[in-house]
């Protein structure tokens, strides 16, 4: 021990230290947020060798290492591929618990973009589930914009007569062949009532004559004689 301690009890202060800063999200991942934040859009990157979206974007491809330069634009709404619960809330997390995190595929996207799943009304997530990107109204320029991805509303298709969609145009085109069926056999019905009418008349007319011409023969008999 130092010699100036000698006499003195050491005291021991727990505290934290914090210590506020700035840094540069670099090129890359501000245009990102940027989009995000001024026109509500999510950009992906292409790699020019692998064809591959990455999204969030990167500077350089991890697979192939290319440089990467070409911007696209990917959908608002995705496929959740898998999911996690957070139980517990600490300073750190973006939401109060219990919440639901998980990795979405975004239309258009090779890679998942991690993020919060809200609005579940009382439901538990699945994974495959479409879901859909909700926007903050007052966005910074952050991931936080987006305040979650929301379970997607499908699509109302056009109802037929108890059918939807392609189905009920199927329906409609198989009734307009049964009717075009059912209108051909009518006539081909009546072709054939019209003949064996006509065969039958010719029969009696044939029979009749034979009735008329038979007395006149045995008239004519009885004079030869």
């Amino acid at each position: 021990m130092e010699k100036w301690l000698e006499g003195l009890e050491p005291v021991v202060v727990h505290q934290d230290l914090k210590v506020p800063y700035r840094y540069s999200m670099g090129a890359t991942t501000s245009r990102f947020f940027i989009e995000i934040r001024d026109n509500q859009k999510i950009m992906g990157i292409r790699c020019p060798q692998c064809n591959l979206v990455f999204v969030p974007p990167r500077a350089t491809c991890g697979r192939c290492f290319s440089q990467l330069h070409e911007w696209v634009e990917v959908g608002t709404q995705g496929t959740l591929e898998t999911f996690t619960q957070v139980r517990y809330s600490t300073p750190v997390q973006p939401a109060a618990a219990p919440f639901y995190y998980g990795i979405i595929k975004l239309d258009g996207a090779d890679t998942g973009l991690p993020h919060m799943v809200g609005d579940l009304t009382g439901k538990e997530p699945c994974i495959g589930m479409r879901v859909q990107a909700v926007f903050k109204e007052d966005r910074k320029g952050n991931l936080l914009d987006i305040l979650y991805f929301k379970p997607a509303e499908q699509e109302k298709k056009p109802k037929g007569k108890g059918q939807t969609g392609r189905t009920g145009e199927k329906a409609k085109r198989r009734k307009a062949v049964k009717g075009k069926e059912a209108t051909k056999g009518k006539k081909i019905a009546k072709k054939k009532t019209a003949k064996v009418k006509t065969t039958k008349t010719g029969k009696r007319a044939k029979s009749e004559r034979k009735k008329v011409t038979t007395p006149k023969r045995e008239a004519k008999e009885k004079n030869r004689r």
